[in-house]
């Protein structure tokens, strides 16, 4: 979750270090711009608005669920 501290540079540089020593995938959610992304692979981003739904299957087997659960 995106504090109102955080910048995006350092959130970034957050989940391309997890990344980098071998997570799956990392989400970062921003209720702030009401998205969630998922960061996979060196420099792979994609980012889900409120209205789409996150699937995080290959990381977390079933995992499926409406980014505006996870904003509410």
């Amino acid at each position: 979750m995106v504090s109102p501290d955080d910048s995006f540079r350092e959130v970034q540089e957050k989940a391309l270090h997890w990344i980098a020593t071998g997570a799956t995938a990392v989400l970062v959610i921003d209720p702030e711009e009401r998205t969630a992304t998922v960061y996979r692979g060196e420099g792979e981003a994609s980012v889900q608005t409120a209205e789409q739904t996150l699937d995080l299957g290959d990381a977390v087997p079933g995992f499926s669920v409406p980014v505006a659960a996870l904003l509410d």
